[in-house]
């Protein structure tokens, strides 16, 4: 089974406000639970004997356009807090660890709402009733009094001690700071790392390497994986709940995506060439379901080649049994170019 994905965060952090908001979508697209574990920054940063950002004129002055730009680029509502530097947090933190003991998903949607109300609003976040109106305004059903309660609850307090000395096992020294699998990695942007480091973790068949000539679409759903021989390529993937569809199946939308690909490029590839080849029809007989964790392979063939036509034939197998049959028809690329040993990319340096 593998290891859940570790990412402490603080309130006081405005950056741990941008990652909290992508961290569980990260891992869900990977298959990897998220385990969110909230700390005392400033504590934190004592323990290192580090300044806080705010104490350093420069930095503090990077951040407050750095930070307004993270979230436009993340799509997420960002306005000035009335208060600079940040509020003590000590309530907030009780608050999550008691809910936590209680239901994590509630722990990590009070979590979302009193940063949304903080950073994204701009709203204080002092008080017990600033705290529930920050729940009430994202339907969070927290109360004053649940909150309240959390003041004195010695067993969220040694919940927010343990994570103290977990962040400092795992070498935190900022937020906001993600353990993968032993690796560590620092800040909201870098994010994408964490997930450069999950794809390169999918374990593949022999034979197997990752696919260069990818769509933005084909990265995002992606990575595929090639099996080069002589004269003939299969393509293939691991299927991940990125792929799923609400009946946590493989999307078919995913599926004939991914045969477009496969289809087209093997086409190319038995012709010796490389090239861009636009999709004129597209059939998929859809034979069983796709789950999550499986191997997914594409074996296809180039059935004619006309003058300005590619007709291809392929069969799709997960875990070796038969999921899908797939054809289609591709119109020949106008600009070829002969292909060079296993390069399949139109535009690979060799070609510059």
């Amino acid at each position: 089974m593998t290891a859940p994905i570790k990412f402490y965060f603080d309130f006081v952090s405005a950056y741990s406000y941008v990652a909290m908001n992508n961290i569980d979508q990260l891992g869900a697209r990977w298959g990897r639970e998220v385990e969110w574990h909230c700390v005392p920054l400033p504590a934190i940063l004592a323990h290192h004997e580090a300044t806080s950002p705010r104490d350093q004129p420069g930095k503090f002055a990077h951040n407050s356009k750095d930070f307004p730009r993270l979230c436009e680029m993340n799509d997420l509502p960002v306005s000035f807090p009335p208060e600079v530097p940040p509020y003590g947090a000590s309530l907030h933190r009780l608050v999550f660890w008691r809910l936590t003991r209680k239901n994590t998903g509630l722990a990590k949607q009070f979590a979302l709402a009193v940063d949304h109300r903080y950073f994204g609003t701009g709203k204080e976040v002092r008080t017990a009733q600033q705290l529930a109106s920050a729940c009430k305004a994202r339907k969070v059903p927290v109360s004053v009094k649940e909150i309240q309660a959390a003041a004195s609850d010695r067993k969220a307090q040694k919940a927010l001690d343990d994570a103290f000395d977990r962040a400092v096992a795992d070498g935190m020294f900022g937020a906001p700071f993600v353990v993968l699998d032993g690796e560590t990695f620092w800040g909201a942007d870098r994010l994408d790392h964490v997930e450069y480091r999950l794809e390169q973790a999918i374990k593949v068949p022999r034979g197997f390497e990752r696919f260069s000539f990818d769509s933005p679409f084909t990265v995002r759903n992606g990575p595929l994986f090639v099996k080069c021989g002589k004269s003939k390529v299969d393509f293939g993937f691991r299927a991940g709940t990125r792929h799923l569809n609400p009946r946590d199946v493989v999307h078919g939308g995913w599926m004939t995506s991914f045969v477009d690909v496969a289809m087209a490029q093997s086409a190319l590839y038995e012709m010796g060439v490389v090239g861009l080849t636009p999709t004129i029809h597209l059939e998929a007989d859809f034979l069983a379901p796709v789950l999550p964790g499986q191997w997914v392979q594409c074996d296809s063939r180039l059935v004619k080649s006309t003058r300005t036509m590619n007709f291809v034939q392929g069969m799709v197998t997960a875990d070796g049994e038969p999921v899908l049959r797939c054809s289609g028809i591709y119109r020949k690329p106008r600009d070829v170019k002969p292909r060079i040993g296993k390069i399949m990319s139109p535009t690979a340096d060799v070609y510059a």
